[in-house]
C-alpha cells in the first residue's frame, strides 16, 4: 500500500502533536528525567515495517525510559497521556532496558562482555530514534553501544566470519554438490550467506540486525553492501552458487586489504583469517578457538 506511514514517522508525529505536551504538563516533576523515543525490538523501530507488518501489529507506539528508583512511572504515564486503541506506550527503567540486550547491568567494558553480546541485540539496542532525553542518561548509554565493538573484538569476529565463509562456502559448498547432496550444499550456502552478511556489517562498523531484516539492511551499507546483497539474491536462485560465492569472497578480501586487516595473496578466506588473528592484541582473545566460539 502506497499510503502506508511507517511506525517511526507515526511515533514522532504523535510525540510532537500530543505526548510531549501531555507529559510536560501532567508530570512536571518527572518529565525532566525521562527519555522518549522508539528503540528496540520490532520492524517499526528499524524502519522496516510496511503494510504487511500491519497484519499483526498496527499500533503506533512510543517507549518511555526512566531512571532507576523513580517509582510507578508506567501508571503515572498511562494516567497522563490520552491513548487511542491503536496507540501504545511502553515504559522501561533505563538500565533494565539495556541489560535486556547486553546482559550487563551497565555498559559493557571488558572484551569478554562485548564478545558475549549477540550482534542483533546490539542492533536492536541502538536502532530507531530518541525524540527527547531530559536527563541524558539514556543517550549516554546508547552512545557507548553505538560506538561499536572494541577493535580487538571486531577483529576476532571478522576472523570468525572469514573462517566460516571459507569453510562453508569456498570449500564445502562445491564438495557437497559434487557428492550429490543438494540439501547439504544449501545448508553450506546458508552458513556462508549468514557469515558474509555479518562480515559486511563488521567491515562497515555496523551491527547486523535480526536475520529476517539482515539482507534488507545489507543493501543500505555504504561499503559493498548493495553488491553483496545482489550476489546473495542471485546465489539462492541459481542451480550453482559457486560464482557468486567466489565473487563475494573476493570483494571481502579486497576490503580486508583496504582496511589493513590482511596483506595475504589469494582469495581463500581461511588463509586471511590467520592474518586477522595475528592483529589481535589481547592474548586470551587472540588464542580463543574461533572454530568453537
Amino acid at each position: 500500500m502506497d499510503d502506508y506511514v511507517q511506525g517511526l514517522e507515526r511515533a514522532e508525529a504523535w510525540w510532537m502533536l500530543d505526548v510531549q505536551r501531555e507529559l510536560s504538563e501532567n508530570l512536571p516533576d518527572l518529565y525532566p528525567y525521562l527519555a522518549v523515543g522508539l528503540v528496540g525490538d520490532g520492524s517499526d523501530a528499524f524502519g522496516y515495517d510496511d503494510a504487511v507488518s500491519a497484519d499483526h501489529d498496527s499500533q503506533t507506539r512510543l517507549v518511555v525510559w526512566y531512571p532507576e528508583g523513580t517509582g510507578a512511572v508506567a501508571e503515572r504515564v498511562a494516567a497522563s497521556v490520552h491513548l487511542e486503541d491503536n496507540q501504545r506506550i511502553d515504559c522501561h527503567e533505563i538500565h533494565a532496558f539495556y541489560s535486556r540486550y547486553t546482559g550487563t547491568e551497565f555498559a559493557p567494558h571488558t572484551w569478554q562482555e562485548w564478545y558475549a553480546i549477540p550482534e542483533h541485540n546490539l542492533a536492536a539496542a541502538t536502532n530507531g530514534r530518541v525524540f527527547y532525553d531530559g536527563g541524558g542518561r539514556f543517550t549516554r548509554y546508547r552512545e557507548v553501544l553505538s560506538g561499536f565493538y572494541p577493535d580487538d573484538v571486531r577483529r576476532k569476529l571478522i576472523e570468525k566470519r572469514a573462517l566460516i565463509m571459507g569453510q562453508a562456502g569456498q570449500y564445502n559448498y562445491g564438495r557437497c554438490l559434487r557428492h550429490g547432496e543438494p540439501v547439504a550444499a544449501n545448508l553450506a550456502l546458508a552458513r556462508f550467506a549468514e557469515a558474509a552478511i555479518s562480515m559486511m556489517f563488521l567491515l562497515n562498523r555496523r551491527y547486523t540486525p535480526y536475520y529476517k531484516w539482515a539482507h534488507r539492511a545489507l543493501r543500505e551499507l555504504p561499503i559493498g553492501g548493495l553488491r553483496v546483497a545482489e550476489l546473495l539474491a542471485e546465489a539462492f536462485g541459481a542451480p550453482s552458487a559457486t560464482r557468486e560465492i567466489e565473487e563475494i569472497s573476493a570483494l571481502v578480501v579486497q576490503e580486508l586489504r583496504v582496511q589493513g586487516l590482511s596483506d595475504r595473496k589469494g582469495d581463500f578466506l581461511v588463509d586471511h583469517a590467520r592474518t586477522i588473528r595475528s592483529l589481535i592484541i589481547e592474548p586470551d582473545l587472540r588464542e580463543m578457538n574461533s572454530w568453537k566460539n
